[in-house]
């Protein structure tokens, strides 16, 4: 009877648990039919396709000078050994002869100890005013001789004239031997005294040339020795920079010795190497030398780059060398710039890696467009009356990220440079608004 019992409890407990489950899930699906019956009825709207918005610039021809860019190290166009033409001990030196420091042209920059020069100097001015007063005692000489041969040669006359009459008077036996023989001996006598006077005389000329030419050589020794004199002070030869410093003050040198190494910073060069499809936009003339002289010249724009920022020097193309680099291909070519050190802001210094920039020739009839404006097919797409045409393009140089396009568009043409996915020809499209829309650049 117990067994009996404890079965009816469980099935009663069953029913009761069922009961529950039910009534929760018709309770449920009432609430839900309610929430049914209650919610908002969607608005029926017609669907319509969206035109694309796109982008566009308008095509322009224009004229532009081919840009060739290389890059290179500059150095310097004129470097040079700094050396000691005297010899002797360094007795001044620039406070500011240090490497690295600009100095002027001209500028002091040592001095060797100029005494011994200046002694030699002083020697042979004095042997030239020693010769100088000899040539005016000569001078003296020659007038005091020339006097005495104006008296001489009165007395010649009078003694000449004495003899030839003594001797008339002999031949009449009015005079004696004795006294012809007398006025001929001083007739003589007289006659040598003039001629060795002459003699002199001729000898004047000899002895001043003489004396002429020594001065001259000491003349010539003493602009030697005032050369070494002026040696012994070293200025800066052109507008330079320290490289090197290799002599201190209280130093002694001897002729040849190296002192520094200099370079001119009116002068520097880059060497580039450009690739051989750039080669045909460099202004040769005749096929065989750089043309500096073109239209428009063979300039360059060298620009070093530091820190975000650009600097700016402007060169020129300076020569070529004699053939292409065989392992490269390249022809290498000589930037030169005359003003890389004042106004500049910042020197154009060697080491320096920069970039630059060649104005290559002139090219008519181009249009410049944007990279992403052409495809990897070489098309472009364009609008036109709303409606896009897909056109061909022939590319004619790339640089960076533009285009020169010589064929395939014409003057005006709306080219779209980005369009959100592919387009096909003759979808249409909506052009966004801008303030000015332009494929050239001036």
């Amino acid at each position: 009877m117990t067994t009996v019992e404890s079965g009816n409890k469980n099935t009663g407990r069953i029913f009761i648990k069922g009961l529950r489950i039910a009534l929760v899930l018709i309770i449920a699906g009432a609430i839900a039919a309610v929430l049914i019956k209650m919610r908002p009825h969607p608005t029926r709207r017609t669907v319509v396709n969206p035109v694309t918005l796109v982008e566009t610039i308008k095509a322009h021809k224009t004229s532009q000078n081919m840009i060739i860019r290389a890059y290179g190290t500059v150095r310097s166009g004129e470097n040079l050994s700094l050396t000691a033409e005297v010899r002797g001990r360094i007795v001044e030196m620039s406070p500011d002869f240090e490497e690295g420091i600009y100095f002027p042209k001209g500028a002091f920059l040592m001095r060797i100890d100029p005494s011994s020069y200046n002694l030699n100097v002083d020697r042979f001015r004095t042997e030239i005013k020693r010769l100088d007063a000899e040539v005016v005692r000569i001078s003296q000489e020659r007038k005091n001789l020339q006097a005495s041969l104006i008296i001489v040669e009165e007395d010649l006359g009078l003694v000449k004239a004495e003899y030839e009459r003594n001797l008339a008077l002999a031949k009449r036996k009015v005079v004696s031997q004795t006294l012809l023989d007398q006025t001929q001996q001083r007739w003589l006598t007289s006659r040598q005294k003039a001629q060795e006077i002459e003699n002199s005389l001729a000898l004047i000329k000899p002895r001043i040339n003489l004396l002429k030419a020594q001065r001259q050589s000491v003349l010539v020794q003493m602009k030697e020795a005032k050369l070494d004199l002026d040696r012994t002070e070293i200025r800066a030869p052109f507008e330079c920079r320290v490289a090197k410093k290799l002599a201190e003050t209280g130093q002694y040198v001897t002729a040849g010795m190296k002192l520094a190494h200099l370079y001119n910073v009116g002068i520097m060069e880059v060497e580039v190497h450009i690739p051989p499809q750039d080669i045909v936009w460099l202004h040769f003339d005749s096929g065989k030398t750089v043309n500096l002289k073109g239209d428009p010249p063979a300039r360059a724009r060298v620009i070093f780059s530091a820190a975000g920022q650009k600097i700016h020097w402007q060169g020129f193309v300076s020569r070529t060398k004699g053939q292409m680099e065989e392992t490269t291909r390249t022809l290498p070519v000589i930037i030169e710039i005359k003003d890389g050190h004042l106004g500049t802001g910042h020197p154009l210094m060697p080491g320096m890696f920069v970039t630059v920039e060649i104005v290559g020739k002139r090219v008519d009839d181009l249009y410049l467009l944007p990279q992403e404006a052409v495809h990897e097919d070489n098309s472009v797409y364009v609008v036109d009356d709303g409606k896009v045409h897909i056109k061909s393009v022939k590319v004619f140089r790339r640089v960076d990220n533009q285009l020169y396009v010589k064929e395939g568009i014409e003057e005006g043409d709306q080219i779209i440079t980005r369009f959100p996915g592919v387009a096909t020809e003759g979808m249409k499209v909506r052009i966004k608004p801008k303030s000015d829309q332009t494929g050239a650049s001036g």
